[in-house]
């Protein structure tokens, strides 16, 4: 091969390579689909009501994670909007525990009572063990019931050092139809992903998603829940999973009893795949 051929085959891998991403190879990711794919985004800068809703997208304040009386805007103690402070602008920053909690109306979701799928994405910004106060902590929760009944959630554990986990409970009377008591639940058996060393740090924003596939199964098949931090997928829950929600009772929320900074909470209205959920880890600007 002569030395130009040679030129011109070189300048045209160095072409093939480039990435309109910026990341230095061949994309995987049609950004187009995912931006179609977002359903809601709150990305907190300089208000903490959504940019991308279909049911409002208005930031409230309940009493406590039962709900029993909300209230519009921020009202829990110890939560503001840190100015230039989050992983794209401004975050959400809690400072100190309350029984009080931030929520979005659960019509923000994209519930279906039939095969429904999507994901979860959110920035989180904490050292667990020295800032969290003892019991568990939940940045986010999603039910129109109870955590353990028809609700998604990521929490950390009570005990240190702190375990993360993501638990996507059924219908109480599906998962649990014997009315067994928790601790007599075996652990293997609860329907969660646990990481027990899980990568959180003061220092640096950790991205944590999660995406569901087919809850409320047709026949004979099954649903999936898979949990990713910083892109890598940590483990998978394959089981029939049934969720009936009143829709209108459904809250998500933030911040319970959680003390640290949380960022950029989107809703895809389907299950990303892994190299979109990477996507959303490496990229340098949020969608």
């Amino acid at each position: 091969m002569s030395k130009l051929c040679f030129r011109l085959v070189a300048a045209l891998l160095s072409v093939l390579a480039w990435s309109p991403t910026g990341y230095g190879e061949t994309p995987r990711v049609d950004i187009a689909k995912l931006r179609q794919a977002l359903h809601f985004h709150a990305p907190f800068d300089g208000t903490a009501d959504a940019r991308l809703s279909t049911a409002g997208g208005k930031i409230m304040t309940a009493d406590s994670p039962e709900r029993k009386q909300i209230s519009p805007g921020i009202r829990a103690a110890g939560v503001s909007i840190a100015q230039g402070k989050g992983k794209f602008g401004d975050c959400l920053r809690f400072t100190e525990k309350t029984d009080q909690v931030l929520m979005f109306a659960g019509s923000e979701m994209h519930y279906a009572a039939e095969d429904w799928s999507g994901t979860i994405s959110l920035w989180l910004r904490l050292n667990p063990d020295q800032d969290l106060p003892p019991g568990f902590c939940d940045p986010l929760q999603i039910t129109d019931k109870a955590w353990n009944d028809a609700a998604f959630f990521v929490d950390f554990d009570k005990d240190l050092p702190r375990a993360f986990r993501l638990g996507a409970f059924s219908n109480l009377s599906h998962w649990n139809p014997n009315n067994i008591s928790w601790d007599d639940w075996p652990i293997e058996k609860r329907p969660m992903i646990t990481v027990k060393t899980p990568p959180f740090s003061r220092d640096a924003w950790t991205h944590v998603a999660f995406t569901f596939e087919r809850i409320n199964p047709t026949a004979g098949e099954s649903s999936r829940v898979t949990l990713f931090l910083n892109g890598n997928a940590m483990g998978t829950l394959e089981q029939p999973m049934q969720f009936s929600w009143d829709v209108e009772k459904a809250a998500i929320m933030l911040g319970i009893y959680y003390i640290g900074d949380l960022d950029d909470v989107m809703i895809f209205n389907r299950a990303l795949s892994p190299e979109e959920v990477g996507h959303l880890h490496s990229a340098t600007s949020s969608l």
